[in-house]
């Protein structure tokens, strides 16, 4: 299996350094630039499109269904965390805002659920769901496109890593990496940021 998993250009939200988890916010000019040259650069023969929900990756899978001719799918599970009472806040309102739920969050990222949200463990249970049913399909190439947090959780699994791996991968707005997986291993064979 070959999988491109492709991150969202950027919003307003990135910009503004924002927990954003399941709430829309449009492109900037960055963004818009970056969903133009994906569109433009994208040569990969896919199977499949499988897209979070969220306009900000909906409307890429969209177009790039379009131009390769290829269905998209809708998957609940490629929303990014539910990040509940932090969403469309930075981490110094949320400090300042929920202390001691922040508190709780910074002790235990993994298992704290935060409040209206969810935990970590939430969202690598259900990326990790949806993975274990892509995996039963046969061999084929395709296209993810999602969020940086469903990102880390992809890559913790597919190169069978701890949870907490996932600080060591960077994903970048509008960041594609394409990954091998054959006999339970995963490979990264490149990655590239617009």
């Amino acid at each position: 299996m070959e999988l491109i998993i492709l991150r969202h250009p950027e919003t307003i939200a990135n910009k503004e350094k924002l927990y954003i988890g399941q709430t829309e916010s449009d492109y900037t000019e960055k963004g818009i630039k970056q969903f133009n040259e994906i569109l433009e650069d994208f040569k990969y023969d896919i199977d499949h499109i499988y897209t979070s929900p969220l306009n900000r990756c909906k409307i890429l899978a969209k177009e790039l269904g379009k131009k390769l001719d290829v269905d998209f799918e809708l998957i609940e599970s490629l929303n990014e965390m539910n990040f509940g009472i932090f969403d469309s806040k930075n981490y110094k309102e949320v400090q300042k805002l929920y202390q001691k739920a922040w508190n709780k969050w910074i002790v235990d990222y993994i298992n704290y659920t935060i409040p209206e949200g969810e935990s970590l463990r939430d969202l690598y249970e259900r990326v990790e769901e949806f993975l274990n049913e892509l995996k039963k399909k046969e061999d084929g190439t395709f296209l993810l496109i999602t969020h940086g947090g469903v990102i880390q959780t992809l890559i913790t699994l597919l190169l069978d890593l701890d949870i907490d791996d996932r600080w060591h991968f960077k994903i970048s707005e509008g960041a594609l990496i394409e990954i091998s997986y054959v006999d339970d291993y995963g490979i990264i064979n490149n990655l590239i940021n617009y």
